[in-house]
């Protein structure tokens, strides 16, 4: 009973920034969950490696290369799934881009393409997404945001604008397409070790500081996170929108208490 609500078998799963990182640790999820998947980004050798992992364990995945700060492309990438699959969809935006910098320092130019790419991109994906969805009877939004849309870090106030925005968004779609039976959720990841995140892990301070803030007393890994889009995309969750999931191993409940 318990596993047949995590069934995604006949669904289609689009993940962008399924090339890497905690995009390419969610797409293998679906599809051992059973979903097909199409893996959107960028880099096309990457989303061949993601779709060729998939592959070996006796998934289904194709890639497909887009520019998703590009509304033309956005449209054509769901113009291509709705000639490839006639299952149900599952969204999960995963594609992202990090800036640690100064808030006096940031340029024009750096905020325009961190907020193209992690909330202008998110929104656009989600409405292509909507009217995909409103055609088929509904279908599952999956939005990654992150810890610092809700608590103030240093050098991260554009991405933390960016992200929270994401969460502001969720919570607005979730509630003018719910009577579409169209459920959009997000999740929080706290620190993950993921390609983006690579220098902050080798910067011993920097790592040290936030470890003695994390209950767990670890960092995060992609397959902590990809769990939770599995449920999200699941009818496990079939009651539940509007909301964000914080995989964060205890930080925001801790409230940034030291430990030790």
């Amino acid at each position: 009973m318990a596993g047949s609500q995590f069934d995604l078998n006949g669904r289609l799963a689009l993940v962008t920034g399924g090339g890497g990182g905690l995009g390419r640790a969610i797409a293998v999820a679906l599809s051992t969950a059973g979903a097909e998947v199409a893996a959107l980004g960028r880099t096309l050798n990457n989303l061949k490696e993601t779709c060729r992992l998939i592959a070996e364990q006796g998934g289904k995945a194709w890639p497909i290369q887009a520019d998703i700060t590009k509304d033309a492309q956005i449209e054509e990438a769901f113009s291509t799934i709705s000639r490839k699959s006639e299952g149900g969809l599952i969204l999960v935006n995963a594609a992202g881009v990090q800036l640690r910098k100064p808030a006096l320092e940031v340029s024009e130019e750096e905020w325009d393409g961190l907020i193209s790419v992690n909330l202008k991109a998110v929104f656009f994906c989600c409405q292509a997404a909507g009217r995909f969805m409103k055609n088929r009877g509904g279908g599952k939004i999956i939005s990654l945001t992150s810890l610092t849309a809700v608590i103030g870090l240093p050098y991260l106030s554009v991405y933390g604008a960016s992200k929270g925005g994401v969460s502001q968004l969720t919570k607005a779609l979730a509630v003018e397409w719910a009577p579409l039976g169209i459920y959009v959720n997000a999740i929080a990841p706290g620190r993950i070790q993921t390609p983006m995140t690579e220098q902050i892990f080798k910067d011993e301070v920097i790592r040290d500081s936030f470890l003695r803030l994390i209950p767990m007393n670890r960092a995060g890994l992609p397959e902590d996170v990809s769990g939770a889009a599995v449920f999200l995309a699941s009818d496990a969750s079939n009651y539940m929108t509007g909301q964000t999931l914080f995989i964060d191993g205890g930080w925001l409940a801790s409230a940034g208490n030291p430990l030790g």
